[in-house]
């Protein structure tokens, strides 16, 4: 496989012949899950649906899926593409890909076929797993992989379904051993899909150390202790979920895993499990606050409450303050980063705005157009160096080289340090639309649009919103003596996107404002539309 062949390139070339020749090494992610079970009593280690599962009986489950994933045909360095709601299985998968040495490759399961079979062809997975309810999804986008017998069904209760493999039966008669393999800290773990600047996603390559040095580092310094229970909602298919379903192996904490976010959920299963942590996106902390029956929840085991991937607004963080007496802390991170850069939290001195203090082994800096150092208070662009930083881009050596110039990952954002060290970011990616924390390039839309045979141009911003933080807008020029109306346009985007990628509204224009050299001007698009209070 090529995809395999390109992984291996990029992990060989950071690896010593002499790390090589000792064998046998766990990396630094197989390492946190396996000293759990011999630093800790066996211990509920998640809850899940209203069951508890130990981390003795998960090491167990994820052995045997590792032992059966190797026994179907996955070889080290081949992708496993796994497109699933949240489930214990996909953190399961996880870590069996981990210790089995196969390229964990997860994609949101709200992605529309067209966009899943561009990862599929894109990444050349070997095989994919995916849940029941997304078969007809699967059967359209990866007819290869069906029609071949690649497509895994990750179900316990369902019975063996025909041209797919039951992940159930594949695993149950396999020994709760290692499999033969060598993981090591430069092999690649994870292949993540992220938005690019060019209309089509971009593959990050993450090794072992750079996941598992970001578990580490982020425990370490946010101090987090074996009392806290911690409850996440994000999607498993994001690399801020992926990375915090690992931090119980480490930390040697609770978990509490939901199957996706609804605010009352949320605040029974604080008050049930006396929840202290917690991770999110800010469109779930407005949610929580403007809950009609917060009030009726004993939330006071809060202590914990992080904000990230998409920027949290003071007023929010104020508000939340108020209502409910602790502190909502946010952190900064991005794919290419493991994610997590920097965070605030409880054990350094808390300041609205700011995205906190770098994480222990990561470097910072804020750097003019020519990557030189700019003092404190001072904005400029964020570079982040560490062992957290990826490896590269899947099959664009040009971004990657643009991307990690000079040794330091260019993160595009804006921002500045302060006298103290904390980090404030002023200014997103060029371009990039966060809604409800999750990313998109306005050229992914704008590409869709412009396949319409009415529309001639189409140019995309993001509009503020006070629960999702972004909204998509597309002004759009229509070909002369063509007609097409907003609810056509509309679904033709519902179609080919994926829900949160599609435009809530359209303006419909004669011209689109342009510089001397021809580029759409978002910024006077955007401007106008707080203009028009639209």
């Amino acid at each position: 496989m090529r995809c395999k062949a390109r992984a291996s390139k990029l992990r060989d070339k950071s690896i010593s012949t002499e790390k090589r020749k000792k064998g046998n090494v766990l990396s630094l992610l197989t390492q946190i899950i396996r000293e759990n079970v011999q630093r800790y009593d066996e211990y509920a280690i998640v809850f899940f649906e209203g069951q508890a599962h130990t981390n003795r009986q998960e090491l167990q489950r994820i052995m045997k899926y590792a032992r059966g994933l190797r026994e179907l045909g996955l070889n080290r360095g081949d992708v496993l593409l796994v497109f699933m709601e949240n489930s214990l299985e996909v953190p399961r998968l996880y870590t069996a890909c981990l210790f089995a040495g196969i390229v964990f490759c997860p994609a949101l399961f709200l992605l529309s076929a067209e966009e899943l079979s561009w990862v599929a062809e894109h990444s050349e997975a070997a095989f994919l797993v995916t849940d029941p309810g997304l078969f007809p999804k699967v059967r359209e986008a990866c007819r290869g992989l069906w029609e071949g017998g690649r497509v895994i069904v990750a179900h316990e209760s369902v019975e063996k379904t025909v041209g797919a493999v039951s992940l159930r039966e594949l695993a149950e008669e396999q020994p709760a051993e290692l499999p033969d393999t060598d993981p090591a800290d430069d092999d690649v773990a994870a292949l993540l899909y992220t938005s690019g600047t060019t209309g089509k996603p971009k593959g990050v390559l993450l090794s072992h150390r750079n996941l598992g040095s970001n578990v580490v580092s982020a425990i370490r310094t946010g101090k987090v202790g074996r009392e806290e229970t911690a409850l996440s909602s994000l999607p498993l298919s994001h690399s801020f979920g992926i990375t915090v379903s690992l931090m119980p192996w480490f930390a040697g904490l609770k978990a509490v895993l939901t199957r996706w976010f609804e605010p009352g959920e949320t605040l029974m299963l604080t008050e049930s499990h006396h929840v202290r942590s917690m991770v999110g996106v800010p469109e779930m902390f407005v949610q929580l606050l403007n809950h009609p029956h917060a009030d009726r929840y004993n939330t006071r085991s809060w202590k914990r409450l992080v904000s990230g991937a998409a920027p949290c607004p003071v007023e929010i963080q104020r508000a939340f303050h108020e209502k409910f007496g602790v502190n909502l802390y946010e952190g900064y991170g991005l794919t290419e980063a493991s994610p997590i850069v920097s965070m605030q939290g409880p054990h350094i001195p808390f300041k609205f705005g700011s995205v906190g203090l770098p994480l222990e082994g990561v470097e910072v800096r804020v750097v003019d157009d020519f990557d030189r150092p700019l003092p404190p208070g001072s904005p400029g662009e964020i570079v982040v160096r560490g062992p957290n930083v990826m490896l590269g881009y899947l099959k664009d050596p040009q971004g990657t080289e643009e991307a990690l110039r000079g040794g330091w990952l260019h993160t595009g954002d804006m921002g500045y340090l302060d006298e103290d060290g904390y980090l404030y970011v002023v200014e997103r990616k060029r371009d990039l639309i966060i809604t409800s924390g999750f990313n998109l390039y306005p050229a992914e839309v704008e590409e869709v649009l412009q396949g319409h045979p009415a529309v001639e141009e189409a140019v995309v911003v993001g509009k503020p919103d006070p629960v999702k933080g972004e909204v998509v807008h597309a002004f759009i020029k229509l070909k002369e003596g063509r007609v097409a109306s907003r609810d056509e346009l509309l679904e033709h985007c519902r179609r080919h996107l994926v829900y949160y990628k599609c435009p809530k509204d359209l303006t419909f224009t004669d011209s689109i404002p342009k510089n001397l050299v021809g580029k759409p001007l978002r910024r006077a698009l955007r401007e106008s539309l707080l203009r028009e209070g639209t």
